[in-house]
């Protein structure tokens, strides 16, 4: 088992969050501990519209036609990016209600801007329901604003609640978990690790006996492929 997919062409993380701005955050590995370029997914602006496509947010078409837009506007693609790699840590202080007032409020202020570029429009399948769509041709910023009203929809429910932290050693990825049972992001991996990590502890205790020190070797840092 592995943490990451290929998808375009591009590294990515698995999507098991269950829910678009989750798999946002979780495209950097490593939360709380210290951070290095390894242990990031979004290498440049295509992994982004990638990222959105895999999470509905973006049809394949879209995406294309903003691949093609940013390589003509590469400063634009680059601000885009680093609006998405920006909002990352407030969103997961947001998520987990652990964020101070200011992260709130920048959270806050990032959905209304990107719900403000969308408008109700009438559901063509069912003329008594409405669908939120980004007004206009499609924008380099469509990818990250998507997310974030995402983040939006997800805050104004009960959702929020159900946000459970990964507490695998190199991981702290963020995930949905209705049932309240779920405790790693794949018991194949994080669960393994930690389970392996245990089995290392009490095999060098009983080795050592009393005086032993049962220190487990810690599980390497999570990293996206090159």
């Amino acid at each position: 088992m592995s943490w990451w997919i290929e998808a375009d062409g591009r590294v990515l993380p698995k999507q098991l969050a269950g829910q678009p701005a989750l798999e946002l955050v979780n495209t950097r590995s490593g939360w709380g501990e210290p951070w290095d370029d390894r242990q990031e997914y979004l290498r440049g602006y295509p992994w982004l519209t990638t990222l959105a496509r895999l999470n509905g947010l973006l049809t394949p078409e879209v995406a294309g036609q903003l691949e093609r837009a940013a390589a003509r506007r590469p400063d634009e693609a680059t601000r885009e990016l680093e609006r998405a790699r920006g909002i990352r840590p407030d969103l997961y202080a947001v998520m987990l209600g652990e964020a101070s007032d200011a992260a709130f409020a920048r959270v806050a202020r990032a959905v209304a801007d990107a719900r403000a570029r969308q408008r109700l429009v009438r559901d063509g399948a069912d003329p008594t329901r409405g669908t939120w769509r980004f007004a206009g041709r499609p924008t380099l910023a469509d990818p990250v604003d998507g997310f974030l009203v995402s983040a939006g929809d997800l805050l104004s429910t009960p959702a929020p609640e159900r946000v459970r932290r990964c507490p695998g050693v190199g991981c702290g990825w963020l995930f949905l978990d209705p049932s309240g049972r779920r405790r790693w992001c794949q018991m194949a991996v994080c669960g393994n690790r930690a389970k392996q990590a245990r089995h290392t502890v009490s095999a060098r205790a009983g080795r050592s006996g009393p005086r032993g020190d049962g220190a487990a070797g810690s599980a390497p840092r999570r990293q996206p492929r090159a």
